[in-house]
Order: C-alpha cells, then structure tokens, then sequence
C-alpha cells in the first residue's frame, strides 16, 4: 500500500500488509472506512507519526484523541478480560478474540480502567480486570440451580 505522507512533506510512504516479507501493518475494512494497525511512523525526513482510523488520521503527538465512544464494545471487551489474580493479556490478543479493530480495543480497556472496571499493566498494553470491580453477569452463579 502506498499514501502520501499526511504532514505535506509529499513524499510517499510504503506500508507493507504482507506478513509473509517481514513485519507488517494490518488493514481493517469496516463500514467502508479504512484503518492500519499500528500506527505509521516515519523515522527519517519529517520523522511523521500517525494513525489512520476509519478514514480519520490521528497524530501521535499527544495533542489529539480520538472521537471514540463505544459502549458495546466496551462491554464485549469485559466480557472477555481476564478474571482477577489471572494473567493480564495483550490488548492486541484481545482484539483478535472478538474480531475487533486494535485501536478500539485499547480505547476500550483504556476506558474500562478509567471506570475502575480493569487494571493495566506492562505500560498500559495488557489488561484484565480490576480486584474490586463488581463481577459480570456471565460470571455470577445462579445458586438456585
């Protein structure tokens, strides 16, 4: 895949989406929008660091966030975290779990954190659930049964 570097230097970027020739960046169609996972980082000329998100570019200066908002998604990415005192897992495991796109689940576990619902570890890319988040409804007992 080839695209015009966003910044206006006008040179154009190579993103490599075969995995079979080393490492390679995933493309996610959804909805006809276009996302790449990771990000794209340019480390020499304008030195360019971004992401393209359903169609959307993000710069990873810290300056900008996305305009994420998704409550179902944060409820399937619940559903499947780890239980408490289990291994934190990979955001990016997560996400092939339920088919989903990396960045979202991320923004997901990121705000399941916020909630006090997860706990993060290994510089906030592996997630589980929180000791004293309340449990899900898939894992209360029914002790009537």
């Amino acid at each position: 895949m080839a695209i015009r570097c966003p910044d206006g230097c006008g040179e154009i970027i190579s993103v490599n989406l075969d995995p079979r020739t080393g490492p390679a960046w995933r493309l996610f169609e959804r909805a006809g929008a276009v996302t790449l996972y990771p990000s794209v980082w340019r480390e020499t000329g304008c030195e360019a660091h971004f992401i393209l998100w359903r169609d959307d570019l993000i710069w990873c200066d810290g300056l900008e966030s996305p305009r994420w908002k998704d409550d179902e998604l944060k409820r399937r990415v619940r559903s499947i975290l780890p239980p408490r005192g289990a291994a934190h897992k990979h955001f990016e495991e997560l996400a092939v779990q339920i088919d989903g796109i990396p960045w979202e689940v991320l923004w997901a576990c990121n705000s399941l954190v916020a909630d006090g619902v997860a706990s993060s570890s290994v510089k906030g890319s592996r997630f589980g659930l929180a000791p004293d988040a309340p449990p899900t409804k898939s894992s209360i007992v029914d002790r009537r049964a």
